[in-house]
């Protein structure tokens, strides 16, 4: 609901006919009246001046004054106080200059209803508050305007006289002025030729529109110096009862300062979209929250084979594979969490035909249209990884044809040795004994030290022996694998210490080949001597079968066991490892200390 506040208005009008009629009018307008004061000269009307008086309707034309004298009486004395002038066909000049000088609008009598009136009071009232308003502001923008470059101007359109404030007129321009024209010209003529043909359309547009009371411009204006400044010039127009512009009031101000920044930042804008769009390498940027694809560039695009709005529907996870997943999750937490984060690291990634490719990325965390995101910066480095994984198989299998011939050469070497001390070595003492055994025979009474030498040499050759048969690899083909470890195991448990429990039901020799069998059988050998030696153990389980296309290893001792992190693998685990890994086979050992030893090799 609109306000409509209590007025006392002062008529001066010497006509009581007139009195009457507009007295009439009033009482049947819709306006809140709260007094309505007579006066019938100008001395009457500057007593009744004193009461608190919203609008003034004056007569020009009074016994004891008469035209615009009237007006400047009135006026000087009621300051602050709208006046609509109540004018005769004769008076519309005069009534026209009174508003020039301050009066707010005019009516010509017999020529106004209660709904006119009603509306020119109300405007007017409002006008001048207004225009009270914007003087006491232009006022207080003038003092600020000594320290700055803006300008306030005053645009008075019926009379075509202007105002503008001096000191900012020169601090924008570079003038010397000491004083300025009252026309619009030297404004106009200083603005840009491309620029003034908009400046005239929009001020044009803005007068002819009732309804309009704000109008803006942005031009470029030539200096004193031949250079040009950017002005910002807003208006606020005023308009009579009819919407008629009747004068503006503004400000100009210089924003040369942001214009330039602009084109610096338009440029710089250039520059990164550039470098974004042409960059080599693939940029992705994604959001934090929801993993959505924002941008990406030209070079994405041709990597990864999707367009530009094909890749902005998608989310980054689209481009991993799903064991990914939680590792991004992962890293967008971190990223969340830390507004300096950048990690780099490779990622398996898939295209859009579905081919897998390796992109080494650094992901950046950066600020975008005011969302934190991740702005990822990746090469293609598939074909760098392929080369790196073949030259790591052909180095790998260089390394295994490398331990395979040192290991054959050791065996070739074990045996040797062990031919050696078998059929050499043990013969000789084999010989010494029985010389030994004759030189007893031949004394009366053997001495004890022949008995203690006899049972060294006995000893010798039994040691021999079993290292011999040690070092000498089996002949292992379709059936003896089996058999050869059945002879290590019984061998074993002829010492009686150790309790050994096989199974190989699972397992078919005729399916692998003698130097995995031999590896299978040094592996057992090796391990076995490692549990005697260390574990203390009192039963000891092999298992050996073929499961899930997968052969299985299993050797399990009772021993005291020993902590993984606080010991290093000795000899012997090494050339297991070294052994199991000629065969592609992976070494594990679960073990703790009283909990006893499991070593587990899979040959896949």
């Amino acid at each position: 609901m609109l306000s409509n506040p209590a007025i006392n208005i002062l008529m001066i009008e010497d006509n009581t006919g007139d009195q009457y009629l507009l007295a009439d009018l009033l009482e049947s307008s819709d306006l809140n009246i709260k007094n309505l004061f007579f006066a019938v000269c100008l001395d009457k009307a500057l007593e009744q001046l004193s009461e608190n008086i919203d609008i003034i309707l004056l007569d020009l034309s009074l016994p004891d004054s008469d035209g615009i004298n009237t007006f400047h009486e009135i006026i000087h004395k009621s300051g602050s106080t709208p006046v609509v002038i109540l004018s005769g066909m004769s008076d519309t000049k005069v009534a026209l200059d009174a508003i020039t000088l301050g009066a707010q609008d005019y009516l010509i009598k017999g020529d106004f209803d209660e709904k006119l009136l009603s509306k020119t009071i109300r405007y007017s009232i409002e006008r001048k508050k207004n225009m009270e308003a914007l003087l006491e502001s232009n006022e207080r923008y003038n003092l600020v305007s000594k320290a700055t470059n803006d300008m306030v101007w005053d645009w008075n359109i019926t009379t075509g006289k202007i105002y503008r404030n001096l000191e900012s007129w020169n601090k924008i321009f570079g003038s010397t002025l000491i004083e300025l024209p009252s026309n619009n010209n030297l404004f106009l003529e200083r603005i840009h030729p491309d620029d003034k043909a908009y400046v005239i359309k929009t001020l044009d547009v803005a007068l002819e529109n009732p309804n309009q009371l704000i109008f803006t411009v942005e031009c470029r204006a030539v200096k004193d110096d031949g250079g040009y400044v950017f002005i910002s010039d807003v208006g606020y127009i005023i308009r009579d009862s009819e919407g008629k512009a009747i004068r503006i009031i503004g400000a100009a101000q210089d924003i040369s300062d942001r214009k330039n920044a602009e084109v610096i930042l338009r440029s710089s804008e250039e520059r990164y979209k550039y470098l974004f769009n042409n960059n080599p390498a693939c940029i992705i940027i994604w959001d934090l929250s929801d993993f959505s694809i924002l941008e990406v560039n030209d070079s994405a695009m041709e990597q990864y084979n999707y367009t530009k709005e094909e890749f902005l529907k998608k989310s980054v996870l689209d481009l991993r594979t799903p064991d990914d997943v939680a590792e991004i999750r992962e890293l967008a937490q971190k990223a969340r969490e830390n507004v300096f984060f950048k990690v780099t690291s490779t990622w398996k990634h898939i295209n859009k035909q579905g081919h897998f490719m390796f992109m080494d990325i650094t992901s950046h965390r950066i600020e975008y249209n005011g969302k934190p995101v991740i702005l990822g910066l990746a090469s293609n480095v598939t074909e760098k990884v392929s080369l790196e994984k073949k030259l790591e198989e052909e180095q790998l299998k260089k390394q295994i044809e490398i331990t395979d011939a040192v290991i054959t050469a050791q065996e070739r070497e074990r045996s040797e040795i062990g031919g050696e001390l078998h059929d050499n070595v043990n013969q000789i003492l084999a010989s010494a004994r029985l010389y030994l055994g004759l030189a007893k025979r031949e004394l009366p009474k053997p001495l004890t030290f022949l008995e203690e030498t006899d049972n060294l040499i006995f000893s010798a050759i039994s040691e021999i022996r079993k290292l011999s048969h040690s070092m000498i690899p089996p002949s292992l083909n379709e059936t003896e694998l089996i058999e050869a470890l059945n002879n290590l195991v019984n061998r074993i448990k002829v010492s009686g210490s150790v309790n050994v429990e096989v199974d190989l039901k699972k397992f078919n020799e005729k399916n692998f080949s003698d130097k995995l069998k031999l590896t299978i059988y040094r592996i057992v050998q090796e391990q076995f001597n490692n549990i005697l030696k260390h574990s203390q153990a009192s039963n000891i389980k092999i298992y050996l079968g073929y499961e899930n296309q997968q052969l299985i290893l299993s050797i399990t001792d009772d021993g005291h066991g020993f902590e993984k992190s606080k010991k290093t693998e000795g000899v012997g685990l090494m050339n297991i490892r070294t052994r199991a890994a000629l065969f592609n086979g992976d070494m594990t050992i679960k073990s703790s200390p009283g909990h006893g030893c499991e070593l587990k090799i899979i040959f896949r």
